[in-house]
C-alpha cells in the first residue's frame, strides 16, 4: 500500500501534488519482527498503568493503534476482569500475522 501524505495545491491549475510518498508495507515489515513498537518494557508498561487512578479491573479500555498488541496483552493479563478493544490498521495486522 502506497500512502501519500502532505498535499500542496497549485492555484493556477487547481491540481494537488504530493510532497511525500512512502510505502506503508516497509513500515509493517520493519515492525513485524519486533516484540514492541515503542520504548519501554513490560515492567514500564505496568508501572505506567499504575499511574491511572481511575483504572480498575472492570474498566472498559480502547487501545487505538495497538501495534502488534504486546502491550495490550500485558494489560489484559494483568487486569483479567477488564474489557479491552484493540484497533490497528488491517494491513499491518495482516502483514504481521503472515510473518508469525
Amino acid at each position: 500500500m502506497l500512502l501519500h501524505v502532505c498535499y500542496t495545491k497549485n492555484e493556477m491549475s487547481n491540481e494537488y501534488k504530493t510532497i511525500h510518498e512512502f510505502d506503508f508495507n516497509l513500515i509493517c515489515e520493519f515492525y513485524s519482527n519486533m516484540e514492541r513498537q515503542g520504548p519501554g518494557s513490560p515492567d514500564v508498561t505496568l508501572k505506567a498503568l499504575s499511574f491511572i487512578d481511575s483504572l480498575t479491573d472492570k474498566s472498559l479500555i480502547a487501545d487505538i493503534g495497538c501495534g502488534t498488541g504486546d502491550q495490550t496483552l500485558l494489560q489484559a493479563k494483568s487486569m483479567k476482569q477488564s474489557y479491552t478493544t484493540s484497533i490497528k490498521n488491517f494491513t499491518a495486522i495482516h502483514f504481521s500475522s503472515q510473518k508469525r
